[in-house]
């Protein structure tokens, strides 16, 4: 459950609850609803002029057995009449009623929580709502080029773990690396057949990446042929060799798969991302199988035509195989020794899987089949699925096809256009290194921005050009506003307090209003595990802060501050900073 947070709603749940205590009573009616319930009800109007807030009160109609516009009309006459701190009127349009806000009052009372830092410790779920979960994601596989479109998991993952741990959960960060399976031991094959290939002493996962693409065509090129049966010996033999952890096979694969792990720790350090704990495919190769073993000699899996699983027809997810009739696992196999592995921890609620939208029935049936072996946490857990990231005319990335610039090359491809488009012109004012980062960090920004500023289930289309604008929804265009706000402040000086709040004009009293709603939208976006939420808040608050600034002078005509906006200025400053920190982006040094 949730708590309220925002002073203009809370007053306003906190009044209606207690006049339809009030009329209960009077009616001796056995009615009773929690204030935070009224709370999760209120709405926007359509138009900023009808009000701030409103409430339906159709959900009053069968309690107290009166017409719902009725109720509204008694309700507004009993609460205009109170004192109120927030509420500057209601107004009452049939079964309606509509909040107006006190933005003077609302205004002093953000810029006194923002500034102390309260606003943003304030608890948002109630103590007994509070998880501890496991947030798997951005299982790259080694031995294969990272291209943008691996990013859409790692990025994801990292803005939903930022959230959930924001609103108040406890969250473990995992990543499950794919360094193991048949696609590795192609690989290694190429290498080594028909003769050994030389390995590079520079430049290793980029020439890593060019081998996986050229290892994939030769393979499919054996199909049909007379050697396609002694390729899949040699490729029996490699995976023989790993997962006995010896053999020429194992340790080429040890040194290769070494480089794809260090090129992954740049990738995790350059976005400033994070694990808090690494799991590994190969750690769950023979346990799996063990695991698997055990339970159908306890009679919990069962054979059909040699291949061990379970029947889940009657949850219409079919039949789950887990151990091929050769004896060799599947995807499914690991992931039940791994999710075994997650719930280990007693004080671990649930786990989110973060990974394509295609592994939706594996996923079912994972979390069916751990339910059933008694782990009720696997009924929590959640498979966040997420789409394709396409290039600009709407194909896949490809590791294999190669057709999108390695995920390095491209990092540095990109700072050197921020550099040359927005930066080169401060060459001289600003350091060698406050150039080079804040190319970096207005690159993760675009990148970041971009991938998350749509919902999951939709598909991107990746384009350079676009995601580094200044202008428009992109992340360069948030840091943008957030530098410009910096500036202001640091030409002008802070506001001078103590003073008096003036809220008139509606630009103002619409950036205040916007700034009021970032922690409803961000616990929105934690429940419901969608970055977007937040992401296309911050770009709605930018656009306001920009009219608000365009319209109303920080200085009068005589030269005087006028503080009150330039209180606006340094709580949108904060907010936008807070709100790139939930998303993972990090703030321009300079712009």
């Amino acid at each position: 459950m949730t708590t309220a947070h925002d002073p203009f709603k809370k007053e306003i749940s906190d009044l209606i609850q207690n006049e339809l205590l009030r009329m209960s009573k009077e009616l001796n009616l056995d009615f009773s609803l929690k204030a935070i319930d009224i709370y999760n009800m209120l709405t926007v109007p359509p138009d900023f002029s009808f009000g701030q807030a409103a409430l339906p009160c159709f959900p009053f109609a069968k309690n107290f057995k009166q017409a719902p516009n009725k109720i509204a009309q008694e309700l507004s006459e009993k609460i205009n009449q109170k004192n109120k701190k927030f509420i500057l009127k209601i107004d009452c349009i049939n079964a309606y009623l509509n909040f107006h806000c006190n933005f003077k009052n609302l205004a002093q009372d953000l810029d006194k929580d923002i500034s102390s830092r309260e606003y943003f410790s304030r608890k948002l779920l109630d103590s007994y709502e509070i998880d501890k979960i496991v947030v798997e994601y951005s299982q790259s596989n080694t031995h294969k080029a990272m291209h943008v479109g691996h990013l859409r998991c790692l990025v994801l993952g990292d803005a939903v773990s930022n959230l959930l741990d924001y609103v108040g959960n406890k969250v473990v960060r995992a990543t499950y690396p794919g360094d193991v399976g048949t696609h590795v031991a192609k690989i290694i094959w190429y290498l080594t057949h028909p003769t050994e290939k030389e390995l590079p002493t520079k430049d290793k996962t980029r020439w890593l990446g060019q081998m996986y693409a050229e290892a994939d065509d030769a393979f499919k090129a054996t199909k049909g042929t007379e050697q396609e049966a002694e390729v899949k010996n040699h490729i029996s033999e490699i995976l023989k060799q790993l997962n006995n952890s010896s053999g020429k096979y194992y340790e080429l694969w040890k040194e290769t798969r070494e480089w794809s792990l260090e090129e992954l720790r740049n990738v995790y350090k350059w976005l400033n991302s994070y694990f808090d704990v690494w799991y590994f495919e190969s750690e769950c190769e023979a346990s799996s199988k063990a695991i698997v073993k055990k339970k159908y000699e306890e009679g919990f899996f069962v054979k059909d035509n040699g291949a061990i699983g379970l029947d889940l027809s009657q949850w219409k997810l079919g039949f789950a195989m887990l151990l091929k009739s050769d004896g060799n696992g599947l995807y499914l196999t690991k992931d039940i020794d791994l999710i075994m592995r997650k719930f280990s921890d007693p004080e671990v609620t649930k786990s989110i899987y973060i990974v394509d939208s295609r592994q939706k029935l594996h996923f079912q049936q994972l979390f069916k089949i751990a339910e059933l072996m008694g782990y009720p946490q696997a009924s929590k857990s959640v498979h966040l699925s997420y789409e394709t990231v396409n290039t600009e005319e709407g194909k896949p990335f490809s590791s294999r096809q190669l057709n999108g610039l390695q995920l390095l090359d491209l990092k540095n491809k990109m700072e050197e256009k921020v550099t040359k488009d927005y930066l080169e012109r401060y060459r001289g004012q600003w350091s060698d290194q406050d150039i080079e980062v804040t190319a970096r960090n207005i690159t993760i920004g675009a990148l970041k921005y971009g991938m998350l500023r749509v919902d999951n289930n939709t598909q991107i289309n990746f384009s350079l050009e676009e995601w580094l604008r200044l202008d428009g929804e992109t992340g360069p265009y948030l840091q943008y506003v957030h530098a410009r706000c910096s500036s202001i402040l640091e030409k002008i000086g802070a506001p001078s307090h103590p003073f008096t709040f003036e809220i008139s004009d509606k630009n103002e009293q619409e950036l205040v209003f916007l700034i009021s709603r970032f922690n409803d939208f961000a616990l929105q976006a934690a429940n419901q595990n969608r970055p977007s939420l937040i992401a296309n808040y911050l770009y709605d608050l930018a656009k306001s802060f920009n009219r608000f600034y365009e319209n109303c002078p920080i200085k009068s005509a005589e030269g005087n501050i006028k503080n009150t906006r330039l209180s606006l200025v340094k709580i949108t400053k904060t907010m936008i900073f807070e709100g790139l920190k939930l998303l993972g982006i990090p703030s321009p040094l300079k712009m």
